[in-house]
């Protein structure tokens, strides 16, 4: 594909529409200026999307496409599938929100608008080249979805179970009973949804039951890992450790600001699940104990010294999976090198 053959489009989506913006080059062959690019709004539906390529085909019928676009949840898989169902092989990358966000601040723009931020994506990939994305398999994407309706479910009881101590008549006590009782016959019906997924894959099954060897680790934990990672064999323990936010994020200027934090820049999910699992693991497994009372004793805060086990946990549970023998027969090794 000749690189003068091929242009970026940038989607900016909204709950019911997108605007859709190409970075062609100009009569003379130079870069025109990012507000100036052609841009056209379209329906988020299917019959949108098939305007939008008809747009494409029919405008620029000499160029080859990659789209790039913000993750906006739902939205932008919602267009994703869309598009794909019409033309399966269309590469579609999307972007991490602080990414794109940082680089639209960058341009310097004079107004934000989703007609400009189409813009500006469509230049962000033609000077960054992203990778596009991959394909979420339906058993990966049910999952997934479970996992994080579960999630919303359990923050829902929780906020009924706070408020119960605070209700003082028979009628509203009744109703607030009532409502935790029925979300949690919710929850256990998501969970053995999510036990009947994880079963019905062979490789997702095996991974599951070697996590649940590690101490601390429960069905619950093994599950939420796998829906929101998927396999932990495709990463590597510094990129595991990246998706997870648990990496520091370093500030440093002059010699005024000198300070670390986690990046937090991964799933919150897996981070809720490491810190429960961590508060059992610390006591059954030697090595985090230590380290956690080591840096206890440095003078690092309890919450500090628990992320830094978390850490740890994250990469003794990819050392189990990717050696594929249970946590007893490796302690020692992945303990280790974890």
């Amino acid at each position: 594909m000749e690189r003068e053959k091929h242009v970026w489009v940038g989607a900016d989506i909204s709950k019911e529409t997108f605007f859709a913006a190409v970075d062609i080059l100009d009569e003379e062959g130079g870069r025109k200026e990012v507000n100036s690019l052609p841009t056209k709004e379209f329906d988020l539906t299917e019959i949108g999307s098939d305007s939008f390529l008809k747009w494409l085909s029919e405008s620029f019928p000499e160029y080859h496409f990659s789209i790039v676009m913000e993750s906006t949840g739902c939205y932008s898989k919602k267009l994703s599938k869309f598009l794909h169902a019409r033309q399966n092989d269309l590469p579609i990358s999307i972007l991490n929100g602080r990414q794109s966000s940082n680089y639209v601040k960058s341009l310097g723009l004079p107004h934000k608008t989703d007609k400009s931020d189409a813009q500006a994506l469509a230049r962000f990939g033609t000077e960054r080249f992203p990778k596009p994305a991959l394909a979420e398999d339906s058993d990966s994407e049910k999952l997934k979805e479970l996992s994080r309706e579960r999630s919303a479910l359990l923050k829902a009881q929780a906020a009924l179970e706070n408020r119960s101590d605070s209700l003082f008549h028979a009628f509203t006590r009744e109703i607030n009973g009532h409502a935790i009782a029925a979300l949690n016959l919710q929850i256990r019906a998501i969970e053995k949804e999510m036990e009947r997924c994880i079963k019905a894959n062979a490789e997702l099954r095996h991974e599951a039951e070697l996590m649940k060897t590690v101490p601390g680790v429960a069905s619950t934990s093994a599950y939420g890992f796998l829906a929101e990672l998927g396999s932990l064999k495709q990463y590597s323990s510094r990129k595991l450790s990246a998706m997870s936010g648990l990496l520091p994020h370093v500030f440093i200027s002059g010699t005024s600001v000198n300070k670390t934090c986690l990046s937090k820049r991964g799933s919150s999910r897996v981070r809720q699940l490491l810190y429960l699992d961590c508060m059992t693991a610390v006591n059954k497994i030697p090595q985090l104990n230590s380290q956690y009372q080591n840096l206890v004793s440095r003078g690092k805060t309890k919450m500090t010294a628990r992320c830094a086990c978390m850490r740890k946990l994250l990469l003794i549970i990819r050392a189990v999976v990717v050696e594929d023998r249970p946590y007893e027969k490796i302690s020692k090794k992945v303990t280790k090198t974890a």
